[in-house]
């Protein structure tokens, strides 16, 4: 698992760096060794109140994607990872069953 941090129209701290990290390990089961993980941080500076901090999380090769918008960063990036998650499993579904039904077509086919 690679992951590339790009912080824009901010400062990258540790902790938000190791806060990431620690977010992502999730992903690991659902990633190859190949893949590598795209976050942005962004601090949105033409807002003067309200939510105004955006993570994005994209993995390439698969071309998930998934961004939020919160009052901090680590708001954000806690409500970017339930939907980086679901699809990610949902592709992981898609390609067990796909698996499986043709596998069951093989075992008629005999």
């Amino acid at each position: 698992m690679n992951i590339n941090i790009k912080a824009t129209n901010t400062t990258l701290t540790n902790a938000i760096r190791d806060n990431i990290e620690v977010k992502l390990e999730v992903l690991e089961k659902f990633l190859k060794p190949e893949n590598q993980i795209f976050v942005e941080l962004v601090e949105d500076s033409k807002h003067h109140t309200g939510k105004f901090f955006r993570a994005e999380v994209q993995i390439s090769p698969t071309g998930n994607y998934a961004e939020a918008v919160a009052s901090d960063f680590y708001e954000a990036m806690d409500l970017v990872i339930p939907k980086i998650t679901e699809q990610m499993r949902r592709d992981k579904d898609k390609k067990i069953s796909l698996r499986r039904r043709l596998g069951n077509l093989f075992k008629k086919n005999k």
